[in-house]
């Protein structure tokens, strides 16, 4: 039935049904050829899936970060950042991470902070003389920081799928996530004093202060988000609807970016996401279920039982670079993640060093083609070829790639600060 099971998982990814038929097809065919049991579980499976409280933080957090990509945060996160950091060598590029790494921090969601972002700094980086290609490319990989970087949407299902608290797996983002902005920051630097990039007109004490107090009220968010959890004040989830609440605050009654008629447009639309996603995790929860039945996880174990935690590790990597590169980030730890999670704690792997492993993997997915998301997001924003977005976000793909690996085999770069502040 294992057979089965493979062969339409991936017969209907290739005839291109969408994911959770996908899932839910293959997992009730199954369930059908087990006499023993009612097939009426494929339904209780998806309830019982949706059953916890820490999902609920999905969608408040992929709400948030829709209010924010359709208003004004966006714009003052990064005139808060170019007039800071703009007049340094690649600043714009610097302004560009910092600012992914913010919009990161009060949304969890990659993509939106291309819609949110992206525009605003490639018309600035163009201004600045800043080859096309580099900056498709930065902006691009700097905005799946948000993956990393708390509150992470996919940090939040792995807590679902694994138990595991989610105060630490975002710590570990948050580690993660720094050092690769980093890297990104230094390489941005290298490449402008290479091409002797123009500098901007450092500004003034009174310009940098005038955007601080602009861009106050969308700081504030990352207290709400971070405080609240970190504060002992909300769990994730109720962070998560706080940060909703104050988002549409901010934007309709403070900064006045989008009246009541645009928020319910943006609610909709939202929603749809929102509605898809959950459907998505009830189909995943199904699978999870058949899979375990089946016993599949303890047969990758028996399978792999004799390799080495490096050789395990290596081939979890592999896993999810492939997946990311035809399925989104979402739907790959769902569905994933039931399946490699018991074979990594047998080889004594920290969950929330795999937490960051998987994450950091499909964060390169989402660059990755065929399919990688942030690509097809790019080519509508920029207005740029498939081709040429994959071009310049090839460096920043093989920099994340070489972080990837020291991450994989250094874990105290994934769980220092975890193990610091949750575990001493």
């Amino acid at each position: 039935m294992s057979i089965v099971l493979i062969t339409l998982i991936l017969g209907l990814l290739v005839l291109g049904l969408p994911i959770f038929l996908t899932l839910i097809i293959p997992s009730a065919v199954v369930v059908a050829g087990m006499p023993a049991i009612d097939a009426t579980i494929v339904m209780q499976r998806m309830v019982v899936g949706l059953d916890k409280f820490s999902i609920m933080a999905v969608p408040f957090f992929m709400y948030c970060a829709d209010v924010m990509s359709e208003g004004q945060i966006g714009k003052r996160l990064i005139n808060l950042t170019r007039t800071w950091v703009g007049h340094l060598p690649g600043g714009i590029s610097i302004a560009t991470v910092v600012a992914c790494l913010i919009f990161g921090a009060v949304s969890g969601a990659g993509s939106a902070a291309v819609v949110a972002i992206g525009g605003l700094v490639f018309g600035l980086m163009q201004q600045g003389k800043y080859d096309e290609k580099f900056s498709v490319g930065l902006i691009l990989t700097s905005s799946t920081l948000a993956m990393l970087i708390p509150p992470s949407i996919a940090y939040v299902l792995y807590a679902t799928i694994t138990g595991d608290s989610i105060s630490e797996l975002f710590m570990s983002g948050l580690q993660t996530g720094i050092l690769v902005g980093l890297v990104y920051i230094v390489y941005s630097i290298i490449v402008a004093k290479r091409r002797k990039t123009p500098l901007l007109e450092k500004a003034s004490w009174k310009e940098r202060f005038t955007a601080l107090k602009d861009a106050a009220w969308a700081l504030g968010l990352i207290v709400v988000i971070l405080g609240g959890i970190y504060g002992g004040i909300f769990t994730a989830t109720e962070a998560a609807a706080a940060a909703a609440v104050y988002a549409i605050i901010v934007e309709v009654f403070i900064y006045r970016s989008m009246n009541l008629k645009q928020l319910i447009h943006v609610s909709v639309k939202s929603g749809k996401t929102i509605a898809m996603l959950i459907v998505l995790i009830a189909a995943g929860s199904v699978l999870s279920w058949v899979m375990t039945v089946m016993q599949i996880p303890q047969q990758l174990i028996t399978i792999m039982g004799g390799a080495s935690s490096a050789t395990i590790l290596l081939f979890i990597n592999l896993v999810f670079l492939i997946a990311g590169m035809f399925v989104d980030p979402n739907s790959a730890v769902i569905v994933l993640t039931p399946l490699v999670y018991p074979l990594a704690m047998t080889a004594g792997v920290d969950s929330v060093h795999l937490a960051t492993i998987i994450v950091l993997n499909l964060a390169i997915g989402m660059l990755t083609p065929p399919f990688g998301l942030n690509l097809f997001v790019g080519t509508n924003v920029f207005k740029k070829s498939f081709g040429d977005t994959v071009i310049g976000s090839l460096p920043f793909i093989v920099l994340t790639f070489c972080i990837l690996i020291l991450v994989t085999f250094i874990p105290d770069l994934a769980i220092f600060l975890p193990r610091m502040l949750f575990r001493s």
